[in-house]
C-alpha cells in the first residue's frame, strides 16, 4: 500500500509540475492568470524601475555632497593661511622691510600725522 501511495504521490506531482508546462510557460501563471494580472504585474515592473532609479540617484547625490564638502574644507584651509599671510605682511615692520628691498622712494613718517582744517569760508 505504501507503494501504491508513494506512486499515486509521484503522479501528481508531476501532473502539477511536469516540464512541459515549463517549457509552454504555463507552470507560474496560465495565460488567463497572465491576462487578469497583467495591470498589477506591470505595476510591481513600474515600482522596481522607480525604486531603482531612486537608489541611483541617492548615490550620486550623497557622492557629491561628499565631494562638496571635501572642497569646502580645502577651501576654508586655503583662505586661513591666505588670511595668515596677509596680518603676517601688514605688520609695520614687514612693511618697512618690504619698501626697503624694492628700494622705493618712501620714507618712514618721524612726527605724528597732522590734521588738516579747513574753514567753510575759504
Amino acid at each position: 500500500m505504501a507503494k501504491g501511495q508513494e506512486n499515486m504521490n509521484n503522479s501528481r506531482f508531476s501532473e502539477i509540475f511536469s516540464i512541459r508546462e515549463l517549457i509552454s510557460g504555463n507552470f507560474f501563471f496560465t495565460q488567463e492568470q497572465l491576462k487578469k494580472n497583467l495591470i498589477y504585474i506591470l505595476f510591481v515592473v513600474l515600482l522596481t524601475v522607480v525604486y531603482l532609479y531612486n537608489q541611483y540617484k541617492t548615490e550620486k547625490v550623497l557622492h557629491d555632497i561628499i565631494q562638496t564638502q571635501n572642497e569646502v574644507q580645502k577651501l576654508k584651509a586655503y583662505s586661513v593661511i591666505n588670511v595668515i599671510e596677509l596680518m603676517s605682511l601688514s605688520k609695520e615692520s614687514e612693511v618697512v622691510k618690504l619698501v626697503r628691498e624694492k628700494n622705493l622712494a618712501i620714507k618712514e613718517l618721524t612726527a605724528p600725522p597732522e590734521k588738516i582744517i579747513v574753514k567753510a569760508g575759504e
